[in-house]
């Protein structure tokens, strides 16, 4: 080979774009390893260490020399304190036996995505949303179907809606609720008519649950035991323990489905992963299976940093924000600033990067120009000043367009 040949990668790979947290997030370590203090409120991840009694729980499981290969399927104690979860916390009627570990909520949904879409089928993706819920589909060599949702309408998916994306290639169709970015919650009843919508046309409903414990409206969690009734075993539930237990880095997540979809998953993890660490699993099993004080105690705190930081952004000369009900996300409408010189929301955020010191995550990386992502899952101090940059960024921008309002 001649040093002016190039070796091709996998089509897959080429086609891959660059999540939007992870560039912006890339820029701002550069600031700061500059020596410039960052108010980052790009990254998804608790801004809390992980409790001392998880990190104890993986300790003692290392010292008893819980350190080898798990099953595929993940410790079995893991999977049936996630099940017995699920029926305490929502009354899902779900046994260990339709669990299986993954190494954190992204393998979960490339996992279930492998298992159930061919080369060219569907999987109806409702937007704003998550980068990899349509990029793990084409990965796994299916086609995500976008389908943009109303901010009049708060960003939540309906059953009427969902009808119209419907089509002859359709396989799956998925929700996120809260939602990563809105912080929208589908409401119970939707929910339920979603999954008879699903079950009609013979499609995957999958539920990703990762900001369950994070709802701030009234009502709370939808009875998952509904949504499983309705759905039948088309009913598939990807979570994580990243965010209610402040356990990003320890990589434990979860498909839950017919036992038949539960096998295919534990298969298709023996010829890739195997296993994630066996001392997170025995780690996450106590989590699940012990008090509960410290989710409730993290979604308190974020309801408060939410109830904050909403006010402050609502009050952003020309910039709209939809209340989230859920998560730890604002996603403010700043369509009105944008203009020749500003063409989006990326360079929106360049700007506001290196003028302010203030980091978000773009809205193009979610599907909806127009919009930016702020995280709430930073100190209240953080939050203070970061509201106050973002006031001055935001009148400078009015100063400097006396024509717009």
């Amino acid at each position: 080979m001649s040093g002016h040949e190039r070796v091709v990668l996998a089509a897959r790979v080429r086609k891959l774009e660059v999540s939007p947290t992870v560039a912006m997030a890339q820029r701002a370590r550069l600031l700061t390893s500059q020596g410039i203090k960052v108010y980052n409120f790009a990254v998804g991840e608790p801004d809390q260490p992980t409790p001392p009694s998880i990190v104890a729980a993986a300790c003692e499981a290392m010292k008893a020399g819980q350190t080898k290969y798990t099953p595929a399927a993940g410790l079995p104690a893991l999977r049936e304190a996630v099940a017995q979860r699920y029926r305490d916390s929502w009354g899902a009627p779900f046994v260990p036996d339709q669990v299986t570990i993954t190494v954190g909520g992204k393998q979960a949904l490339a996992l279930l995505y492998m298992a159930i879409l061919d080369r060219g089928s569907e999987v109806v993706v409702p937007t704003p949303c998550w980068p990899t819920f349509a990029e793990a589909a084409r990965i796994a060599g299916g086609r995500p179907a976008l389908l943009p949702l109303s901010e009049k309408n708060g960003f939540r998916l309906t059953a009427r809606v969902l009808k119209r994306a419907i089509g002859p290639r359709t396989r799956a169709v998925l929700v996120n609720s809260p939602s990563n970015p809105t912080g929208a919650v589908v409401d119970p009843d939707e929910l339920v008519a979603i999954a008879r919508v699903a079950r009609r046309h013979g499609l995957f409903l999958i539920f990703d649950d990762t900001y369950s414990h994070l709802i701030f409206r009234e009502g709370g969690a939808p009875a998952l035991d509904a949504v499983a009734e309705a759905a039948g075993e088309n009913l598939v539930v990807t979570g994580t323990m990243s965010k209610a237990y402040c356990m990003t880095g320890w990589r434990i997540g979860w498909v839950i489905g017919s036992r038949h979809l539960a096998a295919a998953c534990a298969a298709l993890n023996s010829h890739s992963v195997q296993s994630t660490a066996t001392f997170s699993q025995v780690a996450a099993a106590q989590a699940l299976a012990g008090p509960q004080d410290v989710v409730r105690e993290l979604a308190a705190q974020y309801r408060r940093r939410r109830d904050f930081m909403q006010p402050k952004i609502d009050a952003l000369p020309g910039v709209v924000c939809p209340a989230p009900e859920g998560s730890f996300y604002l996603f403010p409408n700043v369509k009105r600033h944008l203009s020749k010189r500003m063409p989006d929301t990326v360079t929106l955020g360049t700007r506001l990067l290196e003028e302010k010191a203030v980091a978000v995550v773009p809205g193009e990386g979610f599907g909806a120009p127009g919009y930016f992502r702020l995280s709430c899952a930073t100190s209240l101090e953080d939050l203070r000043e970061g509201a106050r940059r973002l006031a001055d960024f935001f009148s400078g921008l009015v100063e400097r367009s006396p024509g717009r309002r």
